[in-house]
């Protein structure tokens, strides 16, 4: 069985440890994936947190049709969606951005390239960031970005490609790229 599905188990059967487990493995990935998309730390944790809270008062409902790594891709890019709109949110400045949860860019030394990848990444439209955060930060496949986002598998795709080509146009244009990204 699934781990992911013996925690759920867990849960249903009463089991508070078992949502824990879940909380403990993906709470990483819920604020990557929130940061990715706000820019901003404080923000990420609040759009993390309701996402768990989401997840939470949902997860009886969850019938695994579909892995539940995809629904909680799922709960936290619209729970992002969602702050954004409340919020009406602006990208910050590239003064105000800092990187911390890109694994994308982690392993570069160099603070200031982490900074201006981000940067670049919060000036990426939405719809095209969000889909490249799941690809090229949390490794999802193009099924299961098609599953989290509720698109087509040729609309991923599609998105990946704009969303490469929109960011390295704005890395190139501040001199961190010269060639292909």
């Amino acid at each position: 069985m699934d781990e992911d599905l013996g925690y759920i188990a867990r849960f249903k059967s009463g089991d508070l440890e078992g949502f824990e487990m879940l909380v403990k493995k993906y709470q990483g990935k819920a604020l990557n994936i929130a940061y990715s998309i706000s820019s901003n730390l404080s923000s990420a944790q609040d759009i993390a947190q309701e996402a768990f809270i989401k997840i939470y008062s949902s997860l009886h409902s969850f019938r695994a049709e579909s892995k539940f790594s995809s629904w909680f891709y799922r709960i936290v890019v619209n729970a992002s969606y969602d702050f954004l709109r409340k919020n009406k949110y602006q990208p910050v400045s590239l003064e105000d951005s800092a990187c911390h949860g890109l694994s994308l860019i982690e392993d570069n030394p160099d603070p200031l390239v982490k900074e201006l990848v981000g940067w670049a990444l919060s000036k990426v439209p939405f719809k095209y960031r969000s889909t490249l955060i799941l690809r090229e930060i949390e490794g999802l496949s193009y099924g299961d970005i098609s599953m989290a986002l509720g698109v087509s598998v040729g609309t991923v795709e599609s998105r990946i490609f704009r969303g490469r080509k929109i960011l390295k146009g704005i890395l190139m244009g501040k001199g961190v790229l010269k060639d292909a990204l």
